[in-house]
């Protein structure tokens, strides 16, 4: 069985890293200054497993920090 999980930050979480990329490309000419409306980042991580894993184990206890992050399970095969 194979999985993609994807791992965002929780609502009302501060993203640094999204702020300052978001304000470098719209300050820069080359991409067009103040076209981008929105940016965000997460990660993502790709299982395949025994038919009997449990997928949200893995992803509560080691794929994301539940103070911080939600993570989301989607079924690729």
């Amino acid at each position: 069985m194979k999985y993609k999980v994807e791992i965002r930050l929780r609502p009302g979480i501060k993203d640094n890293e999204s702020i300052a990329i978001l304000r470098a490309a719209n300050t820069m000419t080359d991409l067009g200054e103040n076209q981008i409306i929105s940016l965000s980042m997460g990660k993502w991580f790709e299982l395949e497993v025994e038919d009997d894993y449990d997928i949200e184990r893995i992803c509560k206890l080691l794929l994301s920090n539940s103070v911080i992050e939600n993570y989301n399970i989607i079924k690729i095969e």
